[in-house]
């Protein structure tokens, strides 16, 4: 018998039933009914949100904030009094708590009394968080509640972008008052930076002072005790200069003395001459006698002059030594301002300052004698030489006299000037034996006192060693505050310029209270929530379907008695694959056409519809076939599995761990995601894709199916075992 022979007859059998027919038109609109009044009754709940009402409880008493009032809780309920996100309800604590025990409310949020208080320390030292109380009445519904909670992030972040506004206006009046502040402080800090310059340069120089003060100090420690040396050899020489000073004014007695008999034999000399050049006119007969008294002469004029050399010499010792007294007592007391003001070392300095002058005197005035006795020396000799040659040169001799005469007259006068200045040499060494005197007194407090300084100097060296070592730290903290100080008055002039710029308007404002903004993309976004669902659904009813068909039609038995088993499989086969599609082509129709569900592709829906369906039917066909009644359960139990491991509500990640473990190993879990890319994503890939992978299922099933009527050879069935359910 040919396999579609048996199709054939069953079919006109089947049509034959009103009842058959009534009931397989019902069963094919089971997917439709499953999956349409889910998904219309799931078809945009977030739309509806304006009708579930939530409790709003104002409790702020509000607050003073910089002098301003502040009112939070009345201005957020003002604004949610312009919003129709929710049906809000404006009651006191008690109504609230009434309305949620009676399930009036979905939820409730009570804004406390302390709530403008607490934002009002925001600025404070110490600040406050401000809170909200919400409640969502889960008890009455869990969905509800889970969806007032997200409305309550949304109204956290309302009340945070409120706050935050206000608070960043206070902020940019503060910064206002904060530039004016830093310029000043910018210029504070540069007057403080050149401040710090001239201080750094004042410590360099004075630190550079100290060091010369140091090395000065050492070096005066060392010729202070020079000093010492020398005040001690000072006192020393001024013994002896006491001692001299007497002896010298002794000897200048004596010289005074010896000064006027020289001054008379210088007279008599003069008279002498006077009267040889009388006696050389009168006679030349008197040669013989005058060339003895010559002799005479000449050897007195030679005494003369080397005594007068001789004298001379010491003078000028004399001189050299009183003016080195004074020059170095002068210098002493230019030394020593103490020396400078003792009044006897000052008669001491004038007596030996009159000393030098009157022996530089002396000495002029020896000098001249000494010129005029050497002179006097010579016409004696030529005087001699003219006595001797007085035959041939009686005129060179009288010229010689002449000179002879002239010289005695400069001796003369010499010695009287010499004598004349004597007694202030005389006067002048008693003075200076009495100054001397003082000058010992002065020298030996002198070299006290510096023993005394020597001490204080090398305290002063140590002082000022210790003090520049210290100034070094010093220096280097001015050099760091110079710095600091620099860097503070860069920094604080470019906060001010960088405060300056800063301007307070409302879209600054609006930024800093909002500073990120969600930019939501629509790409890949499903708007509708039944668009969402509809693939879960859809599978759902599919399989639903299968399963209710095998309750109206045998899966097992024929109406053709003897049909091979082919004729029955090709039979049985080709009835469900027909159920099956009418499901899929009304269950399309009704959601696309009249539902109005949205797809990317109808075609492509119809068609991966179907091929979802035929899965379906065959894997129920299959296991209802080899297991009978028991198959049914076995349906329902897959059934289950698959509506809790599918991942068509929640992410699979959310699902538990054996639900995990069995969605790889489900079709239903393949067909939803297919559905997700015909009907939204347009992902037409991934969507056959999804086909390849519960194509097995359909082709497993059918080989299934066939095996057991080819292994179930010909039989006889009657018309009871064709309908398990009377109708």
């Amino acid at each position: 018998m040919h396999p579609f022979h048996v199709f054939k007859q069953s079919f006109r059998y089947f049509i034959h039933k009103p009842m058959l027919v009534i009931s397989f038109i019902a069963v094919a609109f089971i997917p439709t009914l499953y999956s349409g009044f889910l998904i219309r009754g799931t078809w945009n709940p977030y739309g509806q949100l304006s009708n579930l009402p939530v409790a709003i409880v104002n409790m702020d008493q509000g607050a003073s904030y910089e002098g301003k009032s502040l009112n939070v809780g009345k201005d957020f309920v003002d604004e949610l009094s312009n919003n129709n996100s929710f049906a809000w309800s404006f009651v006191n604590k008690e109504e609230a708590d009434q309305g949620m025990k009676g399930n009036h409310y979905y939820a409730s949020i009570t804004i406390p009394a302390n709530f403008s208080q607490d934002i009002a320390t925001l600025s404070s030292d110490n600040p406050k968080q401000a809170s909200i109380l919400f409640e969502s009445n889960s008890y009455y519904n869990f969905v509800a509640g889970q969806i007032s909670e997200n409305v309550s992030k949304e109204l956290k972040e309302r009340l945070s972008h409120n706050v935050t506004e206000a608070y960043s206006r206070s902020i940019f009046t503060q910064f206002e008052s904060l530039s004016s502040g830093l310029s000043l402080a910018s210029k504070g800090s540069n007057d403080l930076n050149t401040g710090a310059v001239q201080l750094n340069d004042g410590i360099v120089k004075f630190s550079s002072s100290l060091a010369e003060l140091a090395k000065g100090a050492g070096t005066l420690d060392s010729s202070v005790g020079l000093l010492k040396d020398g005040a001690g050899a000072l006192q020393t020489g001024v013994i002896q200069l006491n001692n001299g000073a007497s002896e010298l004014s002794l000897g200048a007695k004596k010289l005074a003395a010896a000064g006027i008999g020289l001054q008379e034999g210088a007279l008599k000399t003069e008279q002498g001459s006077t009267a040889i050049t009388a006696g050389i006119k009168s006679s030349k007969a008197a040669a013989d006698q005058l060339t003895a008294g010559l002799q005479s002469t000449v050897t007195g004029s030679g005494q003369l002059n080397d005594g007068l050399g001789s004298s001379l010499s010491s003078i000028d010792e004399l001189s050299t030594g009183s003016a080195q007294v004074a020059t170095g007592l002068q210098k002493a007391m230019d030394s020593n301002e103490s020396l400078a003001s003792d009044p006897q070392l000052q008669k001491l300095l004038a007596a030996s300052q009159e000393v030098a002058k009157g022996t530089k005197e002396l000495l002029s005035g020896q000098k001249k004698l000494q010129a005029a006795s050497g002179a006097l020396y010579s016409g004696q000799q030529k005087l001699l030489a003219g006595s001797q040659k007085l035959s041939t040169g009686q005129d060179s001799m009288l010229r010689g006299v002449t000179e002879l005469q002239t010289g005695q007259k400069q001796i003369y006068e010499g010695l009287k000037e010499y004598n004349s200045k004597f007694n202030q040499i005389t006067t002048g060494s008693s003075k200076l034996a009495e100054g001397a005197k003082q000058l010992n007194v002065g020298a030996t407090k002198l070299h006290t006192g510096l023993g005394q300084m020597v001490g204080g100097v090398g305290k002063v060296a140590s002082g000022a060693s210790q003090l520049n070592a210290a100034t070094a730290p010093l220096g280097e903290g001015a050099g760091k505050l110079v710095n600091g100080a620099h860097e503070l008055a860069s920094k604080l002039t470019e906060a001010a310029d960088k405060t300056s710029m800063i301007k307070a308007n409302d879209k600054m404002i609006q930024m800093l209270a909002q500073p990120v903004a969600m930019i939501s993309s629509n790409e890949r976004k499903v708007t509708i929530y039944g668009n969402g669902i509809a693939p879960y659904f859809i599978s759902m009813a599919l399989f639903a379907g299968a399963l209710v068909f095998t309750t109206i039609i045998s899966a097992r038995s024929s109406i053709v008695d003897g049909a091979s088993g082919i004729s029955v499989f090709v039979s049985k086969t080709l009835t469900f694959a027909c159920i099956s599609l009418a499901q899929s082509l009304i269950a399309v129709t009704i959601l696309v056409y009249i539902l109005g569900l949205k797809v990317q592709s109808v075609p492509l829906f119809y068609l991966y519809t179907a091929l979802a369906g035929f899965t379906f039917m065959f894997m129920v066909q299959a296991i209802v076939t080899w297991l009978d009644l028991p198959g049914r359960f076995v349906v329902l139990l897959i059934m289950i599995f698959q509506l809790a491991s599918s991942a068509g509500t929640f992410p699979l990640e959310l699902l538990p761990g054996w639900a995990k473990a069995m969605n790889p190993w489900l079709p239903m879990t393949y067909t939803i995601r297919g559905f997700r890319d015909v009907i939204s994503s347009g992902n037409y890939n991934d969507m056959w894709s999804q086909v390849a992978r519960f194509a097995p299922y359909l082709l497993v099933s059918l080989i299934l199916t066939f095996v057991y009527f080819i292994s179930r050879g010909k039989g006889k069935v009657e018309e009871e075992q064709l309908m398990p359910v009377k109708l």
